[in-house]
């Protein structure tokens, strides 16, 4: 049985409930608020960081790419056309530049602002943490960023059929 710590609203976590939903594995998902610093997910992961996939008694995978290339290398060719990662070196690197772009970059300058913004700090307060109002200034900047980000995704679909490729990749995820 596969164990996924994760947040739902985590970009890096939905990464990986896609990889897992790809391969057919329905995992055990243990949903995780780093904010609150539990002793038993920060003995798997001491970055505090998300998601963390357990496989049975095995060593505690965290990261989102970690993750992905474990499940590729474990059960990536089972997927055999379907299968996230292309053959040739190049289109890998594609696909492993265009993922770090979504799992990153969009992340830092897009989602984390809203999420953490619109969503955590609110969760904070109901738990008696730091919550407090939104920062409208930081909402107004990911507003601003997303509008880069679409024209880049719309300039990369327009010369192919998939993101990195012809095929669907983890950088469609």
């Amino acid at each position: 049985m596969i164990r996924l710590f994760h947040y739902p609203l985590s970009v890096p976590s939905r990464f990986v409930r896609l990889i897992l939903a790809e391969c057919e594995v329905e995992p055990d998902l243990i949903e995780e608020h780093v904010w609150e610093r539990r002793e038993e997910f920060l003995l798997l992961n001491p970055a505090a960081t998300l998601p963390v996939l357990v496989e049975q008694n095995g060593p505690a995978i965290s990261g989102a790419w970690a993750t992905a290339e474990y499940l590729d290398e474990t059960r990536g060719f089972g997927l055999a056309d379907r299968r996230l990662m292309p053959t040739h070196a190049d289109q890998r690197a594609e696909v492993r530049r265009l993922t770090e772009w979504f799992l990153f970059k969009f992340d830092d300058e897009v989602t984390s602002y809203l999420v953490e913004e619109k969503v955590v700090k609110r969760e904070r307060g109901k738990a008696g943490g730091n919550g407090g109002a939104p920062n409208s200034s930081l909402l107004r900047a990911a507003r601003a960023n997303i509008r880069t980000h679409l024209h880049y995704i719309e300039h990369l679909i327009e010369a192919k059929n998939w993101l990195a490729g012809d095929r669907m990749s983890y950088a469609d995820l």
